[in-house]
């Protein structure tokens, strides 16, 4: 369950990182809260309900993440017990929908050797931060990325059949997948990733020939030195102040007060792409990388980065919380 992209890193990967969620489930969790209160008493929150019965939005925030338990080789899942988050969701007609999600978006894209399965890729895209936007060409981006799909989960709940190579069976689905992609598409390493040559030195894979040896993976390459954790696990935890019991009313008010996206709600993804890739380059920008050992590159990370790093997060989770509410009520006015 990690976040890692190539099934060729991951036994490396494991001996830096605990097993961890995009965002973690908190943050997750606190996308879904946010976006359940801006919601309330509308005829989003009646469809939203209708939809997902007991269930809240902050519950299902992290059933994407959960369904990666399922074993790609024989789609049974494997993790009852470990992930308290996941908890909701391990009963014998719950799991068996994870594993027909699975099974359904497993080999249904193109697929690259060393690449992950399919819904795994859904999770993410990687424009370089050099870019202030997201652009469909850049190298890092995908039929099958997270834009992607926020587009083909916002289609299925206007009715529409979802767009190839999504397959995604009904409603219900669709907004599980939705409330955790929004939050994913508003984690900075989601989207924006540094791309760097052997001597750490960052580089455009946009400039000249691409050479695929400079990705980090979304900073999953990449090793924090002093907590021995990779980047990108440092970037998805969220402090306790922005878990969902710290969700304020004055939080509240300050993520109604996000104003709100124009044009089509099927270009917004694109939109809070280019953002979540402005704040990548702010949250990268300053590091300065060691050089590359095996497949991994280092970093130390400079006094009062913490500080920062949770200043980003915050925002970004309102955002996040924010979108989702905005694109629900535009499904259902």
């Amino acid at each position: 369950m990690h976040s890692v992209r190539s099934w060729s890193l991951v036994a490396i990967a494991i001996a830096f990182i605990h097993p961890a969620f995009a965002w973690g489930p908190d943050g997750h969790r606190t996308v879904g809260t946010l976006a359940g209160k801006l919601i309330a008493g509308s005829n989003a929150a009646t469809q939203v309900q209708a939809i997902l019965g007991n269930e809240s939005l902050a519950d299902v925030a992290v059933w994407a993440d959960c369904a990666k338990g399922v074993n790609q080789s024989t789609f049974k899942y494997e993790h009852p017990g470990v992930y308290p988050e996941c908890k909701i969701f391990e009963t014998p007609a719950g799991e068996a929908a994870m594993e027909d999600f699975v099974r359904r978006n497993a080999t249904n894209c193109p697929l690259k050797p060393g690449e992950e399965i399919c819904h795994k890729q859904y999770h993410y895209t990687d424009v370089a931060i050099q870019h202030q936007t997201y652009l469909r060409g850049f190298v890092g981006t995908r039929d099958d990325d997270i834009v992607a799909a926020v587009i083909a989960t916002t289609h299925v709940l206007k009715g529409d059949p979802a767009p190839a190579p999504f397959n995604i069976k009904d409603k219900a689905e669709a907004l599980r997948l939705l409330v955790h992609y929004v939050g994913d598409l508003h984690q900075p390493q989601h989207v924006g990733a540094v791309y760097l040559d052997a001597r750490g030195n960052e580089v455009n894979p946009d400039t000249g020939t691409f050479d695929p040896g400079t990705a980090t993976r979304g900073g999953n390459s990449i090793i924090v030195k002093s907590t021995k954790k990779n980047l990108h696990a440092t970037w998805d935890a969220v402090p306790v102040s922005l878990t969902p019991s710290h969700v304020t009313t004055a939080w509240v008010t300050s993520a109604h007060a996000i104003a709100p996206t124009s044009g089509s709600d099927f270009d917004w993804p694109k939109r809070w792409a280019s953002q979540s890739v402005a704040q990548a380059n702010l949250a990268m920008s300053t590091l300065r990388f060691g050089p590359q050992t095996g497949t991994h590159w280092t970093v130390v990370l400079p006094a009062g980065y913490s500080a920062k790093m949770s200043s980003i997060k915050k925002v970004q989770l309102t955002r996040g919380g924010a979108r989702l509410a905005q694109l629900l009520q535009d499904i259902w006015p």
